[in-house]
């Protein structure tokens, strides 16, 4: 039977949060919960009639102001139902109604087939975008682009709308009504959490169902804003680009907000709204035409493809790679392999391919490491190269730079030595945008996790599968922490991974999940989400660091999960 939905949803969940990752492992380890139909027709029923449903309120670092931290609420649901919003989405993808128009690049909803995700990967939409607005300023003679974003966009999304959103999508198709009453329950259970907590006005920040919502929500607008500007108009999550006249983009801002205005949504003002000229603009016209991205795609792939053929040697590959500084993880894909359907699919791959056999055959352990030391002497000068740029001149300046500076120093983190991480931490530190990626470094390079603990869950699981990676020697918390609710959770992560410091023994229901201990009482949780982990879990000893190390399936993908944060942090959902 198949699994596709399972591995998409546990590759969509494993970008968001560490916890309802591991808590999809649990429910998709039973041969029933993994089947395409029983997702479809069990998750997808549970979910639209009980009453009973769970979120847990994670705290995620989003940046820094005056020396305090500022987070981000993300809920993610209990297993079942992100598998029944999975199923969903998938079925939605079928009708065009749901799928976001050509001038919209984010949240564009995968195909029934693909496994990467319920969405289409988010750079493929961000590359598509940037050549657009490229051939639209070589023909706007004198033009300016134009830069806005929404202020808070999924927290000012009311209940009231997200619903007529979704009614008036359905109703324009032939959805099958199950499913109509499927996205009127999750809407549902968003509504009652964001009055219970007063995070929002009714969509809640996390669950995938709220990107498609959005996507409809503003759909009208769009279509509205492409006709007035003639195409010119392009929206990427909460970011929005004009291209025209100085007189021709003023007008068309205007006219937006007051679109928003109608559905209660604010746009920025000061550093986040600017102008800049076509022709200075087109000075980053092929920002996205490096050879980088092909470096880094071809190590990762080789990876993953060697694993693949050799099974037996993911010991000495993590051996190697810990001995020379490489922090890439090492999956384990014993079990994948054994499955006979894909033993058929790998020789059929073959025998099309005859070039195939010889191309993994010549995948070594020792090419794996040069060609990690290529990436990591070829991003260190990229790097170097781009520190000395002066950003500061121009908001758009720093919004070129940025991208760069986070892609390059991300992957610096999985192929750089302690010693150069907590120079470039120091470096990085005081740069716009950068803090997160420079305190993860400090935190490899030191092993204190004082500061990425307080900063919260997805600052600490990133330094914790860098540290898991090295070979997991303890890390030190300065013991007068304050023990604030995100450090509790952030020490939950650190059981979760299996990282050891000095800090004590804390209880608290997640601690009590990754911890495996007083499972029977958390069956009975007030929180669905924690009470359905432990249900799944059961009173047997804890998998989590093994289901963090074994594959599920041969598609789910090599998790990169600091590189997944700096793309959550990029953007206000």
């Amino acid at each position: 039977m198949s699994a596709d939905l399972a591995v998409k949803a546990l590759n969509q969940y494993r970008r968001r949060d560490i916890f309802p990752y591991l808590a999809l492992r649990y429910y998709v380890e039973s041969s029933v919960g993994r089947q395409n139909r029983w997702i479809r027709d069990v998750c997808t029923r549970l979910t639209t009639q009980n009453e009973s449903f769970g979120y847990l309120r994670m705290y995620h670092f989003k940046d820094i102001s005056e020396d305090k931290f500022i987070h981000r609420d993300i809920y993610v649901p209990a297993p079942s139902e992100a598998l029944a919003e999975v199923a969903l989405i998938t079925e939605l993808s079928k009708h065009e109604i749901f799928n976001p128009k050509p001038y919209v690049y984010s949240y564009r909803l995968s195909s029934e087939k693909e496994k990467s995700g319920a969405f289409k990967p988010y750079f493929d939409g961000f590359r598509e975008r940037h050549k657009s607005i490229t051939d639209s300023c070589w023909k706007t003679e004198n033009g300016l682009v134009l830069y806005t974003d929404i202020k808070k966009f999924y927290p000012s999304i009311t209940s009231e709308a997200a619903v007529a959103a979704w009614k008036g999508a359905y109703q324009q198709s032939e959805l099958n009504s199950d499913y109509k009453r499927l996205g009127l329950r999750l809407l549902e259970n968003h509504m009652k959490i964001s009055e219970q907590d007063g995070t929002g006005k009714g969509l809640l920040t996390g669950p995938t169902f709220s990107h498609l919502i959005a996507n409809l929500l503003l759909d009208r607008v769009d279509q509205e804003m492409n006709e007035i500007s003639g195409g010119k108009y392009w929206r990427y999550v909460d970011d929005i680009v004009f291209v025209g006249t100085a007189e021709q983009v003023s007008l068309w801002r205007e006219k937006l907000e007051g679109k928003f205005n109608e559905l209660n949504l604010v746009l920025h003002d000061g550093d986040k709204d600017f102008q800049v000229p076509c022709d200075e603009w087109l000075e980053g016209e092929f920002d996205f035409d490096s050879s980088i991205g092909s470096e880094w795609v071809s190590l990762i792939s080789n990876v993953k493809r060697f694993l693949l053929a050799n099974p037996l040697k993911e010991n000495e590959l993590r051996r190697s790679f810990q001995e020379n500084n490489i922090r890439i993880p090492v999956i384990d894909y014993s079990e994948a392999v054994k499955d006979s359907s894909y033993l058929q699919r790998f020789q059929d791959w073959m025998r099309k391919y005859k070039w195939a056999t010889k191309s993994v055959k010549s995948i070594t352990i020792n090419g794996l490491l040069t060609q990690a030391r290529k990436c990591e002497a070829s991003f260190s000068v990229r790097l170097a190269d781009l520190l000395t740029v002066d950003s500061s001149s121009s908001p758009y300046a720093e919004k070129r730079i940025t991208p760069k500076l986070r892609y390059l120093s991300g992957r610096l983190l999985y192929l750089s030595s302690r010693e150069n991480l907590g120079r470039l931490g120091e470096i990085l530190i005081n740069r716009p945008g950068m803090y997160l990626i420079a305190k993860t470094m400090e935190a490899v390079a030191s092993r204190d996790f004082t500061d990425v603990l307080s900063m919260g869950v997805n600052a600490t699981h990133s330094a914790a599968q860098l540290i898991r990676a090295e070979g997991n020697e303890p890390v030190r918390i300065d013991k007068n922490i304050y023990l604030s609710p995100v450090v509790e959770q952030s020490l939950a992560v650190l059981a979760i991974n299996g990282v050891r410091h000095n800090y004590e023994t804390i209880n608290t229901e997640l601690m009590q999940l990754a911890s495996a201990t007083g499972m029977k009482d958390l069956m009975k949780s007030k929180n669905g989400f924690v009470r359905e982990f432990a249900c799944l879990h059961g009173l047997s000893e804890p998998r989590h660091q093994s289901f963090l190390d074994r594959s599920f399936d041969r598609d789910e993908e090599l998790a990169m999960d600091v590189l997944n944060q700096l793309q959550r942090s990029s953007h206000c959902w």
